[in-house]
């Protein structure tokens, strides 16, 4: 054992040697190449780029003209960002284009191109997974880990060498249009799924290999809460909330993991735009949670603190404030703030060294990533990894996950095969698919028509009908005008034509709810996506009322990029599936859910409240917030943790292992969960925390952890949670971070508004 101890620690030690033999040697090459660069040559490398600024100077062949690069671009070109919807051998011939003139002219610095990576590559051809609302309904960071890692080999495949993902933003704004791009309203569970995607992308080593990507952490911070819930508006919140709410997905994953940047939100936080926030990104950011890594600023928000905000009198002012907070590189369309660096420099009022730390930083990166090795994509591994079988296989499992099952009255489901001769699918969204924002398009994939079609075969016939039309234009996240309302006659003409087609069948499957056109990052005033109210567009209840009237078993499916207030729906409907968003395997996986194939398992990461007026709706307030409205309850109308299963579980008594903890002691809790249906299933195990008296109030309660138990029926497993100091700990009026002594509450359940509760004492 002596022998085998030393051997390990010796392998050890010349690995670590190796490892600062090459960062040194990396060090060396990139204060060689600072020397040598001009200005000019620096500040066109903390720039980076939109392909749009390019298309003219590229051929059919998808290859870039050399002499006009060099023309324009004397000085190279540091980041850019291709465009997504290039076929795919077209894209990796245009990159392999760029990055032979970047690397054959000027300094030889080879172009960093980036990504986004929201639900999947974003990128023609890629694999579509569910989007994140709905990654978040499967409380399932392995499954989150295994996805993203795909995602990462996607990418890297194409040369994209970071995106930008996770997002950690809480999505308590319902009203926001891109809540749809968030896991969770609860930190903690942000928190866990963004760590697994950090490590799925990037892999669990020091640094991001051959196979994965870099990550970005965004959007830092308090970003999912908008006054109005209006894209880029202020942010009213105290530093108290920031730092215990907020900021905690960060802090978790900059400590658990090894993100190499971080992007700030557009928003203003107590007057400062967070791009200029020194003391987010110096005082907390870089000093107290440790961050090491390079920040990219948002698309144009650099030139925002001038031309939104009005806190510089100017684009150069703009980026003075933002490179000497220590923002390292300009994202922009074209021509940004970035670009007046060289100005500043020579007029006296920035410091060189400045940009000099923040291009060290991202030359280092470079390097890291190999680009100055090999920075070519290849063809054929991008075919082999691209869209694989394997790869569909889990976008399948991940959409069957994501499901949540909020309502099954009378057992309606799952559908039996062999009983129904007629299933008319009927309703907005049953036909096309629906992935979100930061997709490409046109989208590909299988529809809920086209999956419950090839699941019923020669077995029973499938019929469908429209309905109605949410909008005249086909949906999109990128074009402008796709809000049109469809006049009221023709969609009571649709209305007329559902009905006789739902006469004639045994069970209908109503697939309504919004698309992306109504629910996406609003840009601009031509490009909207935040809406003032939550309940269904159009006449979609209108259509809901007349089917019910039919007296056929209905099973509705809720598809969208928010929770919806489906208030008629929840009450007049059997049976009731909440999908948001679930990748381009949406309709075989609903299909197999349908009829029992799958046992849904998925749980709600945001609470659905019953109007605007229950807003902010999330679980986790304060004790404060606890009084309800005239002739209304302050419930909600589906509570944070909520899922149905098609079997039932049986929640049995927990026991703590002691009473009495000191303040470096961990305690145990102990619960039994039995299947007491028929068939098999997974049940979503969670547990809250609640400070009863603390230096600072806090929340009524707090998810702290969850496990998920696969049980066959009848089958008792226990389940164990181990409730460590660091769980009880939250940041006083004073923002130190603290474990208090006194009573705590632990509570059980299957969901938050269902908990078995148990005290015990932190002396």
């Amino acid at each position: 054992m002596k022998i085998i101890v030393a051997l390990f620690l010796s392998v050890l030690s010349l690995s670590l040697h190796a490892q600062k033999k090459a960062d040194s040697s990396i060090d060396e090459k990139v204060e060689a190449l600072i020397k040598k660069m001009s200005l000019a040559d620096k500040k066109m490398q903390l720039q980076i780029r939109s392909f749009d600024g390019f298309k003219k100077f590229r051929n059919q062949n998808g290859e870039m003209n050399a002499d006009s690069l060099s023309k324009y671009y004397p000085n190279g070109i540091g980041g850019l960002n291709l465009d997504i919807n290039f076929e795919p051998e077209m894209y990796v011939k245009t990159l392999n284009s760029f990055q032979k003139w970047s690397t054959s002219t000027g300094n030889k610095i080879p172009i960093e191109f980036i990504g986004e990576g929201l639900h999947g590559y974003m990128a023609r051809g890629a694999t579509v997974f569910p989007q994140a609302i709905a990654l978040g309904s499967t409380w399932d960071p392995e499954l989150a880990e295994r996805i993203y890692t795909v995602a990462g080999l996607e990418a890297r495949s194409r040369g994209v060498v970071q995106v930008y993902a996770p997002n950690l933003d809480l999505a308590r704004e319902p009203r926001f249009g891109r809540i749809e791009e968030m896991f969770s309203e609860d930190p903690y569970l942000v928190a866990l799924m963004g760590n697994a995607e950090v490590n799925g992308f990037q892999s669990r080593s020091a640094k991001p290999d051959l196979n994965h990507v870099a990550t970005t952490l965004k959007h830092y911070v308090a970003h999912g809460q908008p006054e109005g819930g209006r894209n880029t508006a202020p942010i009213n919140i105290s530093n108290y909330d920031l730092m215990n709410n907020d900021l905690f997905p960060f802090e978790y994953i900059i400590k658990h993991a090894n993100p190499v940047s971080l992007m700030p939100s557009y928003n203003e936080i107590g007057g400062v735009p967070n791009h200029a926030n020194s003391w987010l990104i110096q005082d907390v950011l870089k000093k107290q949670l440790g961050f090491k890594g390079f920040i990219t600023s948002d698309q144009s928000a650099i030139d925002q603190i001038h031309g939104l905000h009005y806190f510089a009198k100017s684009n150069r002012e703009a980026a003075k404030i933002a490179i000497e907070n220590t923002i390292d590189l300009d994202l922009q369309f074209n021509d940004g703030a970035y670009n007046s660096l060289d100005t500043l420099v020579k007029s006296g009022q920035l410091s060189e060294k400045r940009i000099d730390d923040a291009l060290r930083k991202f030359l280092k990166f470079k390097f890291e990533m190999g680009l100055f090795d090999n920075p070519y994509a290849d063809v054929s591994k991008m075919k082999s990894v691209t869209n694989t079988v394997q790869n569909k296989k889990l976008a399948l499992e991940a959409a069957e996950k994501a499901a949540v099952l909020l309502k099954n009255q009378d057992n309606l489901l799952p559908l039996d095969s062999k009983k129904i001769k007629t299933l008319a699918v009927i309703g907005p969204l049953a036909k096309g698919v629906h992935f979100g924002g930061y997709s490409a398009e046109p989208r590909q994939g299988i529809d809920l028509l086209n999956g419950i079609t090839a699941y019923a075969g020669n077995d029973f016939k499938v019929t469908y009908a429209e309905g109605c039309k949410l909008a005249l234009e086909e949906s999109s996240f990128w074009a402008d005008k796709v809000q049109t309302p469809n006049s009221e006659e023709d969609d009571r003409r649709l209305i007329k034509e559902a009905i006789e087609v739902a006469k004639q069948s045994d069970v209908i499957v109503l697939a309504i709810g919004e698309t992306v056109a109504f629910s996406r990052e609003a840009w601009g005033e031509n490009h909207l996506g935040d809406r003032s109210s939550l309940s269904l567009l159009g006449l979609q209840d209108d259509l809901v009322k007349e089917l019910v009237a039919t007296g056929k078993p209905i099973v509705a499916i809720i598809f969208g990029g928010r929770p919806l207030a489906i208030n008629d729906v929840a009450k007049n409907i059997p049976s009731i599936i909440q999908a948001f968003y679930l990748g381009q395997e949406t309709g075989t996986g609903l299909a197999n859910i349908l009829f029992g194939k799958v046992n849904p398992s998925g749980k709600l990461a945001v609470t659905i409240p019953k109007s605007v007026g229950e807003l902010p709706a999330y679980y986790n307030r304060q004790p404060s917030r606890m009084r309800s409205y005239v002739n209304d309850n302050n419930k909600p109308l589906f509570p944070f943790g909520f899922g149905l299963s098609y079997t039932a579980y049986q929640y049995g008594k927990p026991v703590l292992d002691k009473k009495d903890i000191s303040k470096t002691e961990n305690i145990i809790v102990t619960i039994p969960i039995t299947n007491t249906g028929k068939v098999e299933g997974d049940e979503i195990v969670q547990l809250y925390i609640r400070d009863l008296i603390s230096s600072g109030s806090r929340p009524i309660m707090e998810l702290k952890d969850f496990t998920k138990v696969h049980l066959k029926p009848n089958e008792t497993k226990n389940v164990t949670f181990t409730i460590t100091p660091e769980k009880l700990m939250f940041y006083n009026y004073q923002l130190k971070k603290v474990l208090e002594s006194g009573d705590f509450e632990v509570m059980i359940g299957p969901n938050s508004a269902s908990v078995q509760t148990l005290t015990f004492t932190v002396k």
